[in-house]
């Protein structure tokens, strides 16, 4: 009966297969708009982090995150189509968001404002790296019921972005933002790159980047004024046309 029960347990263990990896891309960049906070002008705009890799974008950290003054390892996982972990490195770091009020992952994208051309000069010291968590908030080509994210919380033991979902966050977020305070008018891109590093394992990086452009015009006071101009190709869900904002 043993030899029996055994034989049983390996007809339905999962085999291990190869990793599915994971493909960051941003999100053609949206709403932008330019406002005046505290004697800055300051330029606003949404962004999405999209997965089109095969498989999981997805982080834990090295311990159950408890003490928010401390940061910590965060650990990338590579699973294969069964779902096992066939792969794990640590690749960054859990770090806790005072204004957000939960814990984000380090060096996700690279907001910049570039003159002329996406890869023109960079404007003032607009060039920022920022931290995200990320979640599985839509998805790019379908309707998103809350029932089929895998990834939905920012201070549990996982955090990720499953095949074909996005995270995005809305324009009036913290860290949504550079200062264009000063700048002539002229054309600019706004360039939003994922994983700018290239320390997440990942299929492809050199398909993180998307851009916006946009003309600066000031009237007879002074004031900016910006109109979107163009943006990077994309197709379907990647252009953020439809994309509900968070």
């Amino acid at each position: 009966l043993a030899t029996i029960a055994g034989f049983a347990a390996l007809a339905v263990a999962k085999p291990q297969t190869a990793g599915l990896l994971p493909d960051l891309r941003t999100v053609v960049p949206q709403h932008l708009g330019v406002m005046n906070e505290h004697q800055r002008e300051i330029l606003r705009f949404s962004n999405g982090v999209a997965n089109t890799g095969d498989g999981d974008w997805r982080m834990r950290p090295e311990f159950p995150l408890v003490d928010t003054a401390q940061p910590q390892k965060a650990i990338q996982e590579i699973l294969d189509l069964y779902g096992n972990v066939v792969e794990k490195k640590v690749v960054s770091q859990f770090e806790f968001h005072e204004t957000h009020n939960h814990w984000h992952i380090n060096g996700i994208a690279l907001f910049e404002v570039r003159s002329g051309s996406p890869t023109g000069p960079i404007v003032g010291g607009n060039s920022i790296k920022t931290t995200f968590c990320l979640i599985d908030w839509y998805k790019l080509e379908d309707n998103s019921p809350t029932k089929e994210r895998t990834y939905f919380e920012c201070s549990g033991a996982y955090q990720g972005i499953s095949p074909g979902w996005v995270d995005q966050y809305h324009q009036a977020t913290d860290g949504q933002q550079l200062d264009i305070t000063g700048t002539p008018e002229g054309l600019y891109y706004l360039v939003s790159t994922a994983n700018p590093d290239g320390v997440f394992i990942e299929k492809d990086l050199t398909n993180n980047t998307a851009w916006t452009s946009f003309r600066l015009t000031r009237d007879s006071n002074g004031n900016p004024k910006i109109e979107v101009v163009d943006h990077s190709p994309c197709s379907g869900g990647m252009c953020g046309e439809e994309a509900p904002n968070r």
